[in-house]
């Protein structure tokens, strides 16, 4: 009997150690929807970069199309009533540039894909032509988002970039 009473008391100690020592909680993280924005996004790839909180809402208003009389659709992705992500796109006439210089105090790189882009830690931004088989005209794409503090944010932000041009390419028809 003593020897159970000072097994509890072991155990009572060390969970009352445990406890203030200082180490807090790690922060939930909600478990990820499939798709997000339109379904152009995986969840899984997204959510990480929201950081820590119950509940992610999509507030994707509007279809994703582009007709000539809607110049621009945008996602919106929030955590606990915040919204932390927005993704849109508009649609320009063609040959239509693209003016970003209030990136420049976040040092963007070059992306690598597209007419015109550019890649930072809280996002990207892209800009191409989408040749459909009756239309041509300019497409614009900007994700961001709250900065993470991720050391990879401007591969991922890359990589959903990369995912973003090739959803609105296959919903608007554009040509390859």
């Amino acid at each position: 009997m003593k020897s159970t009473r000072a097994v509890a008391a072991l155990l009572a100690v060390g969970a009352l150690l445990a406890g203030c020592s200082g180490e807090k909680e790690k922060a939930a993280v909600p478990e990820a929807p499939e798709r997000l924005c339109w379904g152009a996004f995986e969840g899984k790839a997204v959510v990480p970069l929201l950081g820590s909180g119950k509940k992610i809402t999509d507030e994707s208003r509007d279809t994703f199309s582009l007709p000539a009389d809607l110049k621009q659709v945008t996602c919106r992705v929030g955590m606990d009533g915040a919204i932390l992500l927005t993704a849109s796109a508009w649609r320009k006439p063609l040959g239509s540039d693209a003016f970003w210089q209030s990136t420049d105090p976040l040092h963007p790189d070059k992306l690598d894909f597209g007419r015109k882009g550019l890649v930072f830690d809280s996002g990207a931004l892209l800009l191409y032509t989408c040749r459909t088989p009756t239309e041509a005209f300019e497409l614009e794409l900007d994700i961001s988002y709250t900065v993470s503090d991720r050391n990879d944010a401007r591969a991922r932000n890359t990589q959903l970039m990369k995912d973003f041009q090739a959803f609105a390419s296959k919903e608007l028809h554009c040509a390859p």
